[in-house]
């Protein structure tokens, strides 16, 4: 049976006022935030910890230059399953490959896209033409490669 999705959170103008920042630089302190958003430092207090505990806010982060990081290529695969085979269990395995960075189910005529960042088209053979190809799980792959890459914020 499939898992229903949970209920959307109830946001008022606050709340969005205060994920559009933490949006922007996570990093901020909630004094900052306070005086970004005009919300007394108590409320910011209490607005992010039900944020937290709603699932809302599930974390913090960084957002890198993977160019910087030796890894300056993105790439987006489209895997098709080989039939009889449990596209669960294919999404989990290859969104355990360290190239790979975000993994989705998707509808359509294939069944899985995956983002990678590599360091060369050498690596990106590798993971795509001698691995996935080779794998018994997989019928079928299409790769795109990104010549430039927006990031939301």
């Amino acid at each position: 049976m499939a898992k229903s999705p949970e209920s959307p959170v109830s946001l008022d103008d606050k709340d969005l006022s205060l994920l559009e920042e933490l949006e922007k630089n996570s990093r901020l302190s909630e004094k900052k935030l306070s005086r970004k958003t005009n919300i007394p430092v108590t409320t910011v207090h209490n607005r992010l910890n039900k944020l937290r505990e709603s699932g809302v806010v599930r974390g913090y982060g960084v957002r890198l230059d993977y160019a910087k990081l030796g890894k300056p290529l993105t790439a987006y695969v489209l895997v098709k399953a080989a039939s009889q085979v449990d596209q669960k269990d294919l999404l989990d395995s290859i969104s355990k490959l360290p190239p790979v960075y975000e993994t989705a189910m998707i509808t359509g005529e294939f069944d899985i896209l995956f983002k990678a960042r590599v360091a060369s088209m050498d690596e990106l053979n590798r993971l795509v033409v001698q691995g996935l190809r080779k794998n018994r799980s997989v019928s079928e792959t299409r790769t795109m490669i990104s010549y430039e890459t927006i990031e939301k914020n």
